[in-house]
């Protein structure tokens, strides 16, 4: 590329400057072409889409997608410093701050069997945080830990959550209500409805 006798032996270095992309106007009335850059034998809109991973709601739990351009105006620009997860594990309640042998064995039983994607989660994605004493669910509680997935888990009347088995979009994902977890290990009807929940919202 040449312009004025400056040189550039890699185009790619100036795709800085052309973030919007870049246009071909051709001869017809006013129509604007784009040209698209392959990558490696791949479509740049391809390797975006191989790249992200969304969590699709289902249709009838109230949860609006968001647009690109609102996600990208919302990305923390430190965010390759905090801890990346797929699922946080919030627990409100006194009940659930100490388990005994049965209740941690369905705990860990239930989280092996979740899938997000169609993919199993691994036990290292998963996060347990304990959370007494707290009415509230507010984006520092997750402190310096990034993840898509949050489980509320209270039988309490916690604030900025959904109603119980319901889900909401969060900054970065989707966050998902359910009683405390001791009292699901004591009822039949809690366990059905939750495990229920979760296959509907993150479709596996």
């Amino acid at each position: 590329m040449s312009e004025k006798h400056q040189f550039v032996d890699n185009p790619l270095l100036l795709t800085d400057l052309f973030s919007k992309g870049v246009y071909y106007f051709g001869e017809g009335a006013g129509e604007v072409h784009a040209v698209t850059q392959p990558v490696d034998g791949e479509l740049i809109s391809d390797v975006i889409a191989s790249n992200t991973s969304i969590v699709t709601p289902p249709a009838d739990s109230d949860i609006s997608v968001k647009k690109g351009e609102e996600i990208l105006s919302e990305i923390n620009p430190n965010e390759e410093e905090m801890i990346s997860l797929t699922l946080i594990n919030m627990f409100f309640d006194d009940a659930d701050q100490q388990w005994d042998t049965n209740v941690e064995a369905s705990y860990h039983k239930l989280m092996s069997a979740l899938k997000v994607n169609q993919e199993p989660v691994i036990p290292e994605d998963i996060e347990k945080m304990l959370l007494p004493n707290i009415d509230a669910y507010e984006l520092f509680l997750q402190g310096d830990r990034l993840s898509p997935i949050i489980f509320i888990w209270s039988d309490r009347d916690i604030q900025n959550v959904p109603n119980l088995y319901k889900a909401k979009p969060t900054e970065k994902g989707i966050m998902l209500r359910f009683p405390s977890f001791n009292s699901m290990c004591l009822d039949v009807e809690k366990k059905k409805l939750v495990w229920q929940t979760m296959k509907q919202v993150l479709k596996f």
